[in-house]
């Protein structure tokens, strides 16, 4: 393709169009877009959930808000070296920059409280008890449509696709087109082929959004938006650095161990000393220049395949990483995620807090489960009119409005022709998880106690 082609082609991806229908010029709906992403509130509840540490006093180490915001500085200097090599973007170079760091803040707030354990949680929550309570609740065998295609959306929680929900439909924050897309990891839904230990980008119930996503940007499906790329690196790189500098930090690791670790490593030696010996003579600290340096590094190899491949990774075609395995800093990022695997996910402190997150989210989803046993008739008299136990009374009116909103709404905008109850149910299904995902971990701890009468 030619410079001119490929300006063309990024014109059409980065819109000013909103799922409303709303438009003003590029440049303005990327600042009302950062605007509303920085004041929204599922950022600032980024700052009570755990990045992999119990959250305390201790304010160096990280929360998902202190990630996020890494994960946003990494993905601008990615952008910024990146579109300095393409100069057919250089007027694109402010609504990118918009863009993409506002998908890095955004990236993590659909995951539920505890991380990627909770998502765990809520999916073996799901597997355990959904098919019981659709038959308390409807009494009767599924449809096909129910069994092929929105119980195994239920069954496949992730906070990826909880991210594209949360902020259309439950916070309905109207974001262009542009930034919605950045947000889908995945770009697939279960119906559409989703590759094993892969979850969905999108939800059954985001279904008419993904539509008009890519009917809006010109996305056929399957196809990412070429931003995805670099916020994938952004979020690859901070997270392995971030979680060995946290358990240092805590004395779960010493220096020694991580210095011992990366000697071993199976990285070119010449590289690998290099990098070790600038980082641990540096005046500002290890993991300060380690970070640095690896950064630098990563970054150049992401810029030139990037590069590369730039016309594949337009049209849709691209199928690989950013990261070439065979780079030295690359292999070296890999080998930082196999230690983070083996010396920190596994230790006591995290392991223990999982536990106190496995506790926390079975049993508010073991209470709140008893709203799915309802029928639909019994389920609307108590939202309606309050008919129903004293108990099951007090639960609905502990649930957020906005949620409560978002399941009303999706009454009236059914995905396509199918079974009425099935899809009321579905949507009373979406309407337990939204609350339970969106809680803190404070919140669901304290929640937990609450309906434990501790």
């Amino acid at each position: 393709m030619s410079h001119h082609e490929l300006t063309l082609a990024y014109q059409r991806l980065l819109q000013a169009a909103r799922p409303s229908g709303a438009r003003e010029d590029l440049l303005t709906a990327s600042e009302l877009d950062r605007a509303r992403v920085v004041q929204s509130a599922p950022v600032r509840r980024l700052q009570q959930k755990t990045q992999v540490f119990p959250l305390d006093v201790k304010a160096s180490v990280r929360s998902r808000l202190t990630h996020s915001l890494e994960v946003q500085q990494v993905a601008r200097q990615l952008s910024l070296q990146l579109l300095h090599r393409m100069p057919h973007l250089q007027p694109l170079l402010m609504p990118w920059l918009n863009l993409l760091e506002m998908a890095a803040l955004l990236h993590d707030v659909g995951n539920p409280p505890f991380g990627h354990f909770g998502e765990s949680v809520i999916r073996e929550w799901l597997a355990k008890h959904l098919d019981h309570a659709f038959t308390l609740s409807l009494g009767r065998t599924p449809s096909a449509d129910w069994l092929q295609r929105l119980r195994p959306d239920l069954l496949a929680f992730d906070g990826n696709a909880q991210s594209l929900r949360l902020v259309q439909s439950l916070q309905r924050l109207d974001l262009t087109c542009s930034l919605l897309a950045t947000l889908i990891k995945v770009p697939r839904g279960v119906t559409e082929g989703v590759a094993d230990g892969e979850g969905p980008g999108f939800f059954c119930s985001e279904q008419p959004l993904m539509q008009q996503l890519r009917q809006t940007l010109g996305l056929q499906a399957g196809m990412r938006m070429p931003l995805v790329y670099l916020l994938e690196v952004a979020d690859d790189l901070c997270y392995c650095i971030a979680d060995l500098e946290d358990a240092v930090d805590r004395g779960l690791l010493t220096l020694t161990d991580v210095l011992s670790s990366l000697q071993a490593a199976e990285v070119d030696a010449g590289y690998l000393a290099a990098v070790i010996a600038q980082s641990t003579t540096a005046e500002e600290g290890f993991f300060t220049a380690f970070r640095q340096r690896l950064s630098m590094d990563v970054i150049a190899v992401a810029v030139a395949t990037y590069c590369a491949h730039e016309a594949q990774i337009v049209q849709g075609s691209f199928r690989a990483t950013l990261l070439d395995k065979q780079a030295p800093a690359v292999q070296l990022l890999s080998h930082l995620r196999t230690l983070a695997r083996e010396q920190i996910f596994r230790s006591r402190e995290v392991e223990a807090l999982e536990l106190e997150g496995y506790a926390a989210i079975s049993g508010v989803l073991d209470r709140y489960g008893q709203l799915l046993t309802l029928s639909a008739t019994a389920f609307s008299a108590l939202l309606q009119q309050g008919k129903g136990s004293p108990l099951l009374q007090r639960l609905v009116r502990r649930l957020s409005r906005r949620h409560l909103d978002a399941y009303c709404r999706g009454l009236e905008t059914r995905v396509e022709p199918g079974d009425e109850e099935e899809w009321e149910w579905y949507l009373r299904v979406r309407l337990l998880i939204d609350y339970v995902s969106g809680m803190t971990d404070t919140y669901v701890q304290a929640e937990y106690r609450l309906l434990q009468g501790s």
